[in-house]
């Protein structure tokens, strides 16, 4: 079958790659004409002064800053674009003695902006005497970034598998390159970092009979734009998975032993830490024996949640992590939580254990994830193999957790028999059931963890998408995970929810 390349950009949502900017997640606009950079003395002598005024007023204030700059470059076959934002602004927070807690964000990072916050929020002329402790040393600043560079790089991803492109109906490529220079300032503390997050993103698309096949391809780390990059075998393997034959027919519903890859072991562990973090919520269920039945409440901590070989980490101290920082939103230092600890949940709320993140440091603070690690186990992912599935290419999940009902969706099941692939592949299929049960049948872990970005989900819910999905209209989450391959059993069908 033949299809023009626009008509099918139009099934896909995106017609040129301006389009794509915004369908891969910038939708910001453009600003041609930058601010001058901001000089990191600069910004700390303005924060230091307006919190030793507020501090005349406040018993608690914490002033927390940013200088971001993103530059995007996004390419596909009807052509090349760039996006580039910035985005600087400054957020004070304070205690009064009664214990009411107040915020002001202003956004830009000038004198005259943070002047204008703390009167607002109250200060006079008067200043208390503090002691911000030992300055940091000042941070150098980031080489200047090239955007032919950028766009080098974008075409090299976008033809990387010229081979292949005649059976590809479409192919796009995305750079996206984020410096940030953060400050957090208090009474006794001085902090500075600079945080540069980089991502690639390769999208392939090819007709499988009467239906469009899609595949991305993603990488995203902290550091330089040439630590972690997506190699010509990688962006090659996804193109070969987009012009793999599926097996006619659906997959039979019911109970199997499913291998997750680790794109969807990703996406099952971001819903699992998102309940267990938001609003520090209780832990689902423990495990049952088969012929008990489920219990009425949530037990007191630690819940079991699942197998004994599930520990679960968030650790944005981790190297090159997309999700890594040296100090919280909140001015607190970087330090691993566990949130699973052999298969019991941690209870947070007792331990006091927690961090405060803002998205696009700027946001609403909440908890959250950083760099969510869950520990590999001691075999090759080859040797989970038996008789089953491979459930690959995760999509989306949905956990429930008043009920423990999770659902997770993915491209494809691969038929495995005795260890091996049989060569049967069935599109769109879906994990369903009890997340406890099937955490408690986790028998088996690869030792070998790939990283992920993970990203902001919808408002409501916890509908986790697989897929690209940050803009500056809605501030990006910087979160990313380790996630290795696994062995479960659960119930697999044909996918029935494609929203």
């Amino acid at each position: 079958m033949s299809v023009h390349r626009r008509d099918f950009l139009g099934t896909l949502g995106a017609g040129s790659a301006s389009t794509l900017l915004w369908v891969l997640g910038c939708a910001a606009p453009t600003q041609a004409v930058r601010r001058a950079p901001q000089v990191s003395n600069q910004v700390r002598l303005w924060l230091r002064d307006a919190v030793a005024r507020l501090a005349a007023v406040y018993p608690s204030v914490h002033a927390l800053a940013v200088s971001r700059r993103r530059t995007t470059v996004a390419h596909d076959v009807l052509g090349a674009g760039v996006a580039r934002v910035r985005s600087d602004g400054v957020v004070f927070t304070v205690r009064s003695h009664d214990g009411a807690r107040r915020e002001h964000l202003a956004s830009s990072l000038t004198a005259a902006s943070i002047a204008g916050a703390i009167t607002a929020l109250g200060a006079t002329r008067a200043r208390a005497p503090i002691d911000f402790g030992r300055s940091p040393v000042t941070l150098a600043a980031p080489p200047p970034l090239d955007e032919r560079d950028l766009r080098r790089r974008v075409a090299h991803l976008l033809h990387a598998d010229a081979v292949l492109a005649p059976r590809i109906v479409y192919a796009a490529a995305l750079v996206d390159h984020d410096d940030a220079t953060v400050w957090s300032i208090r009474p006794g503390r001085d902090l500075e970092q600079s945080l540069v997050r980089i991502r690639q993103t390769v999208t392939r698309a090819a007709w499988n009979g009467p239906r469009p096949v899609v595949r991305h391809l993603e990488r995203a780390w902290s550091g330089g734009l040439d630590d972690h990059t997506l190699t010509d075998a990688e962006i090659a393997a996804t193109s070969e998975a987009v012009l793999e034959q599926m097996t006619p027919g659906t997959l039979e519903d019911g109970p199997r032993t499913v291998v997750l890859d680790p794109s969807v072991v990703a996406l099952l562990f971001d819903a699992v830490a998102r309940s267990l973090l938001a609003g520090r919520r209780a832990a689902p269920s423990p495990v049952a024996a088969p012929s008990s039945p489920a219990p009425a409440a949530a037990p007191s901590s630690p819940a079991l949640l699942g197998s004994a070989l599930i520990t679960l980490i968030d650790d944005p101290t981790a190297a090159g992590a997309y999700g890594g920082f040296a100090f919280d939103d909140e001015g607190q230092p970087a330090a691993p939580i566990t949130l699973i600890d052999a298969g019991r949940v941690v209870d947070l709320a007792a331990s006091g254990s927690g961090r405060g993140r803002r998205a696009g440091h700027l946001a609403a603070a909440r908890t959250e994830s950083t760099h969510l690690v869950l520990s590999p186990g001691n075999v090759a992912t080859s040797e989970l193999y038996g008789d089953g599935f491979i459930l690959e290419a995760g999509l989306d999940v949905f956990f429930d957790p008043a009920s423990d009902r999770v659902r997770i969706s993915c491209g494809r099941a691969r038929e495995l028999k005795a260890g091996s692939p049989t060569g049967r592949v069935y599109p769109d299929v879906e994990l369903v059931g009890s997340l406890t049960a099937l955490l408690a049948a986790t028998d088996a872990i690869s030792r070998a963890p790939v990283m992920f970005a993970l990203d902001a989900p919808p408002s409501s819910g916890l509908a986790i998408p697989a897929s690209p999905a940050f803009t500056d209209t809605s501030p990006p989450r910087w979160a990313s995970i380790a996630a290795p391959a696994l062995r479960t059993r659960g119930f697999v069908r044909a996918r029935r929810s494609h929203a």
